[in-house]
């Protein structure tokens, strides 16, 4: 009987041809380079890439792997061990290039010196008297004299842990503005005055960091309904999040407004697949052409399919709208990086692979597929 319900279980699969797949989806990347992490079977959870192309990857097995990026080619340059349980978030100073922060479920926030190899120079936690606050996520303010970090419910209390880097012990800290594990923390681009904060819980709070108390403090509290799985900030009044049911919410943050909700058949049906339960969302970028682009794949079949998808273009229509195929994809994507400059994506995931893709002009694309 359990034979009977597999077999007639519908696999996923394309809804278009080939023909038609290339005619939609006609912005081109090339898989440029593709390297392994050096752990096998280790799959990658994080990513975080700096102005100097270093890039950083969080492992299965707690540590961290920093590559260099040379125009295209990915060389290893150190392997960072230390946290004792889950490496949950790692982020490079951003004035300090050669500068890392990692954290974790050890409640430890570590700052390595990649110059060093495998050395951490220094590390902040709080007082031994209080009870271990495993850390979900952390990030560091663009101004780079402010990282936070977002733990998991301790008791009846989720904690916004705020730090100076030159200094072990925290600044501060909000408790009161989520009921459940906090997700992600992600400071507004250029500016440490502004915090986005996603929750278990649903929600994603602003918070103006001008204002001392927690409550003045807080300036929207918008509901995602599902955990808050990843949040991007696209520009200065547009975030994104992404909930552990695979929905895409873009929110106005200045007016507090829901711009678009993308759930998760309406994603599956853009990228041109027949199961929506089979379908995963990645994370949204800016692209080159300033239009918000959402990156999904499948986990059907060889789990080789990764595309994009427009998901808002100011004054657009607000139905998803073909975009890249990423052909060459071998793995489930948990985390990518994209460089608006060179137009360049940078992907990693399940099988422990970092891929780096390079937008191809049209006219050498279109002879390709001829």
């Amino acid at each position: 009987m359990m034979m009977d319900i597999i077999d007639n279980e519908e696999i996923d699969r394309d809804t278009v041809t080939e023909e038609e797949l290339q005619q939609q989806f006609n912005k081109q990347y090339k898989l440029a380079s593709e390297t392994t992490v050096r752990i096998k079977g280790s799959y990658i959870n994080k990513l975080h890439v700096n102005d100097l192309s270093k890039i950083a990857v969080t492992l299965q097995d707690n540590s961290i792997e920093v590559f260099e990026l040379n125009n295209t080619s990915l060389s290893r340059l150190c392997r960072l061990s230390g946290h004792h349980k889950t490496c949950s978030e790692v982020v490079f100073h951003p004035l300090e290039p050669f500068l890392l922060f990692s954290t974790g479920w050890d409640g430890i926030i570590k700052l390595w010196d990649i110059r060093v190899k495998g050395t951490c120079v220094q590390e902040y936690k709080e007082d031994n008297d209080s009870a271990v606050r495993p850390y979900e996520c952390m990030d560091v303010s663009d101004v780079g004299n402010l990282f936070c970090s977002g733990s998991q419910l301790v008791k009846e209390d989720a904690f916004i842990v705020f730090w100076d880097p030159r200094s072990t012990e925290p600044l501060g800290g909000y408790w009161e503005s989520h009921t459940d594990d906090i997700t992600q923390v992600k400071f507004k681009p250029d500016t440490n005055g502004v915090l986005a904060s996603g929750s278990s819980d649903g929600l994603l709070n602003i918070f103006n960091l001008v204002e001392q108390d927690e409550d003045e403090a807080l300036l929207y509290s918008l509901n995602a309904v599902n955990t808050v799985d990843k949040i991007t900030w696209i520009d200065s009044d547009r975030v994104s999040t992404i909930t552990q049911a695979s929905e895409l919410y873009i929110w106005n943050v200045t007016t507090g407004d829901m711009i678009r909700n993308y759930s998760r058949d309406k994603v599956a049906r853009s990228i041109k697949r027949s199961r929506d339960d089979d379908c995963y969302l990645v994370d949204t970028f800016l692209a080159s052409d300033n239009t918000v682009t959402l990156l999904a794949g499948s986990h059907g079949g060889d789990q080789s399919t990764l595309r994009s998808v427009v998901a808002c273009q100011r004054g657009g229509r607000p139905r998803l709208q073909p975009a890249s195929v990423f052909r060459g994809n071998q793995q489930v994507v948990r985390a990518l990086h994209y460089d608006r400059d060179d137009d360049l994506l940078i992907t990693a995931g399940e099988a422990g692979l970092i891929n780096v893709w390079r937008r191809e002009n049209t006219d050498s694309a279109q002879h390709d597929h001829r």
